[in-house]
């Protein structure tokens, strides 16, 4: 536990310093203007959002729309487009010669196959963008060999969704995930490893399990259509040794390998522990369904 009062009181004084500068020292930085025709694709909620591989891949049905991330900068026309697996070296058209936006494109299993001449096998994604047209008829590359899609940054704008992933996993069945887990990692050190920890099935879509505080509260988390793990905030409890800090919470910040794994029943999330004073960082804890 001593780990953790240093790391919190480092955590505290960076804090402090960081605090001390004021942002009026901090130059102001010009908003990003538009001028580029940048798609936004984002699937259709009522469609599928995954290939699931526990049934036949061919089968999977994704409807996305396909618009603007500024509505005003309307290009002469649009290609969708798709590499698998990142390669930018084959690129494949899925709809030609798009000119009225928003649309809605619709894509199989059995089109991605016919499209890369291979089947589709865990593990396997498919990116989908959009080749833009200009109305001078300059051609701006979702997936340029070099260089970045479109101009710098445009990913990082909120709001921004220039691609599109469908990724082939084993879907998520709450039920496979209730019982007794193995502790492969818990940077937090409240499970030695090969200690075992029990998941609780809360909902379809909930599990929960307990830190080893005292008076624990169960941590529930979240899991999303396309396996990723998600906790709001929450308090899980308290330590004798941190009783000057009061109620403990943990909530997750996002990190792309928060995520349940069927295939392979692990379960594994990077957690942001912090009390009221502040935080005590982001400590990864990692699961294995026990045999």
């Amino acid at each position: 536990m001593m780990m953790k009062k240093i790391i919190f009181s480092f955590v505290a004084i960076v804090s402090i310093l960081a605090y001390s500068c004021r942002k009026e020292d901090n130059p102001i930085l010009p908003e990003l203007q538009g001028g580029i025709p940048v798609p936004k694709i984002v699937a259709d909620a009522n469609s599928e959002l995954v290939i699931d591989v526990t049934k036949d891949p061919a089968t999977f049905a994704g409807k996305f729309n396909v618009g603007l991330l500024y509505p005003n900068d309307i290009p002469q026309k649009v290609d969708i487009v798709v590499i698998k697996n990142g390669d930018k070296s084959t690129v494949k058209t899925v709809k030609a010669d798009v000119t009225t936006l928003p649309a809605t494109v619709e894509i199989t299993g059995a089109e991605l196959i016919s499209l890369f001449g291979s089947p589709i096998e865990l593990g396997d994604f498919f990116d989908i963008a959009a080749d833009v047209t200009l109305t001078n008829g300059q051609k701006l590359l979702a997936f340029p060999a070099n260089g970045v899609q479109y101009a710098a940054g445009i990913a990082a704008i909120p709001g921004s969704a220039p691609v599109l992933r469908y990724s082939s996993i084993c879907k998520f069945d709450a039920d496979e995930y209730a019982g007794d887990f193995v502790v492969v990692e818990d940077e937090w050190e409240d499970y030695p490893v090969g200690s075992t920890i029990t998941l609780t099935k809360v909902d379809e879509t909930h599990l929960s399990f307990l830190y080893g505080a005292d008076n624990a509260k169960p941590i529930v988390l979240t899991i999303t259509p396309t396996n990723a793990v998600v906790v709001e905030k929450q308090v899980y409890g308290t330590y004798s040794w941190g009783a000057q800090y009061g109620n403990f919470s943990v909530e997750t910040i996002g990190n792309i390998d928060d995520a349940v794994k069927p295939c392979h029943q692990t379960l594994s999330v990077l957690l942001k522990h912090t009390v009221s004073a502040g935080s005590f960082g982001e400590y990864r804890i990692t699961l294995r369904k026990k045999n």
